[in-house]
């Protein structure tokens, strides 16, 4: 009865069926019945995991890599209410276009983005997750493990310009039981901030996490439909808990755990 049809798979999807417009307005109505029972829908890399319960987020949709043009797909279509979205992936995608927005990854003023709002809240520090027996600094050009491509890429291109070269996860590794494995076969680096690496932490015997230099840092921003916020205002909270909840992930240069 909503004429739903299957899209052809592309490299950014994030729908899986096409927009009609009696499915867009129940995205719609859907959307607002959450916003006004503050049950939002937040999507963000499973890196954001630790934040979101940090910041007391009830539970949302799976959180997966994706690249920021699919996340922008999901709040337009108001599949989600918002995205946390890597600063550095936003740089590789809007301050390369001669029509960007005027995009710094470490800016502190919002940004209107083709019909989003990012709203900057803050950096999470990167850092390496260490098999046994590995030293730092890393030599140049070895192998450290990071998201596939086409989901992370400016987090790949940060990693080619430390002159280390990037070992791609498949895409289907989104879960830490996933990545864990993964790294248990692959024995190498991989960069991740500190929240993400106490995930994996335990089913990685004698692998450590260690911080890199300050300023190694992947900023983080929230991607809203433009005004949003302005038709919500209780959502405001939840900006501010998030942004606190940054907080306490920024560590100090050569700190250890594992």
């Amino acid at each position: 009865e909503l004429n739903l049809k299957g899209q052809r798979p592309k490299a950014l999807q994030a729908l899986r069926y096409s927009e009609t417009s009696c499915l867009r307005l129940l995205r719609r109505a859907s959307q607002w019945h959450r916003l006004e029972a503050s049950a939002w829908r937040l999507g963000g890399s499973p890196w954001m995991q630790p934040l979101l319960h940090s910041a007391h987020h009830p539970g949302g949709p799976p959180l997966r890599f994706r690249h920021p043009r699919a996340w922008q797909e999901l709040v337009h279509s108001h599949c989600l209410d918002g995205a946390l979205v890597s600063g550095l992936d936003l740089r590789e995608l809007l301050a390369a276009g001669a029509d960007g927005p005027g995009f710094a990854p470490h800016g502190a003023a919002a940004v209107v983005w083709e019909g989003c709002r990012l709203q900057p809240l803050g950096s999470v520090p990167l850092g390496l997750l260490l098999p046994p027996g590995s030293t730092t600094p890393l030599e140049l050009w070895c192998e450290v493990v990071v998201p596939a491509q086409q989901d992370a890429p400016g987090l790949a291109s940060w990693v080619r310009q430390q002159q280390w070269r990037c070992l791609h996860a498949p895409r289907s590794c989104q879960r830490p039981g996933e990545w864990a494995v993964l790294l248990q076969q692959w024995r190498q680096p991989l960069v991740c901030p500190q929240g993400w690496a106490q995930l994996l932490l335990p089913t990685l015997a004698e692998w450590r996490w260690q911080a890199l230099p300050a300023g190694d840092s992947d900023p983080l921003w929230l991607l809203m439909l433009d005004g949003v916020r302005d038709e919500h205002p209780h959502l405001e909270p939840l900006v501010g808990r998030l942004a606190a909840a940054l907080e306490p992930s920024r560590v100090q240069p050569n700190t250890a755990t594992g």
